[in-house]
């Protein structure tokens, strides 16, 4: 009996995780890319009402805090952008940001 189950529903759930494939296929963040000496930006999207803007920006910090420590530097944020989601709209989120070298005074609090 359970060997029939499997049977007839095994075509519904290949179905599924090739739509589940298809649609998470569509999300993805770009390759940092250099917009100046030690400047670079790096973008991130979903698809169609699966996520925030909120998410897919803090998606491209982690991927720009991961750039800057593979250089062996800090990642010092520029500028962010973010677009909202909704109905015909991709959320996404982005991030301009400097790596700099970790005893770098730019990386400096001011004082309070």
């Amino acid at each position: 009996m359970l060997l029939t189950d499997i049977t007839t529903r095994t075509p519904a759930f290949a179905y599924c995780i090739a739509v589940v494939f298809l649609v998470t296929a569509c999300a993805g963040i770009t390759d940092v890319v250099s917009t100046g000496p030690d400047t670079y930006m790096v973008a991130s999207h979903s698809t169609m009402g699966w996520s925030s803007a909120g998410a897919q920006k803090a998606k491209a910090f982690q991927e720009a805090n991961d750039y800057c420590k593979n250089l062996g530097k800090q990642m010092l944020p520029v500028s962010t952008n973010e677009t909202a989601g909704g109905f015909g709209k991709i959320a996404s989120g982005e991030v301009e940001f400097r790596c700099l070298k970790p005893d770098d005074p730019a990386l400096q609090r001011p004082a309070q």
